[in-house]
């Protein structure tokens, strides 16, 4: 359903090792195709980068959204036996993102509001929003 949506290098990349890679981390990664997109990365009419499942998704092609996993990124969750670490994974290929972000004042917790409610909630979403504020009040005020 979405295999037309991708990039020639996408398809070959996914041809000839999978969709997926154990990172150094050991954790399971989406390949990566020419050191910057993601193997699921289709490009609009406008140019603009897109997640192809989310796409295909959005025109009612396929009935499920894209995995939590990838619409969370660039944060990582790591299970731990008594709560879920949530991690900013900060890497070159996201550089342009974080630098856009930042002229424009957005922070990554604010980029992935959505997300970070589908996971967690609305109550832990506005927890950590009113975690942040109290801290960055804080911060200027030393």
């Amino acid at each position: 359903m979405i295999w037309d949506d991708l990039l020639p290098g996408a398809k070959k990349a996914i041809d000839e090792g999978g969709v997926a890679y154990r990172d150094v981390e050991a954790d399971l990664v989406t390949q990566i195709v020419d050191g910057r997109n993601c193997a699921f990365t289709c490009y609009g009419p406008d140019g603009m980068c897109m997640c192809a499942f989310e796409k295909a998704y959005r025109e009612g092609r396929i009935d499920f959204y894209k995995p939590i996993s990838c619409h969370l990124y660039p944060v990582r969750l790591k299970e731990h036996p008594t709560f879920t670490a949530v991690n900013y994974h900060r890497w070159k290929i996201c550089k342009c993102a974080e630098t856009l972000g930042r002229a424009q004042g957005i922070r990554v917790y604010q980029f992935l509001k959505e997300p970070l409610i589908r996971r967690f909630g609305k109550e832990w979403y506005d927890e950590l929003e009113l975690t942040c504020n109290e801290y960055l009040k804080w911060k200027e005020e030393k």
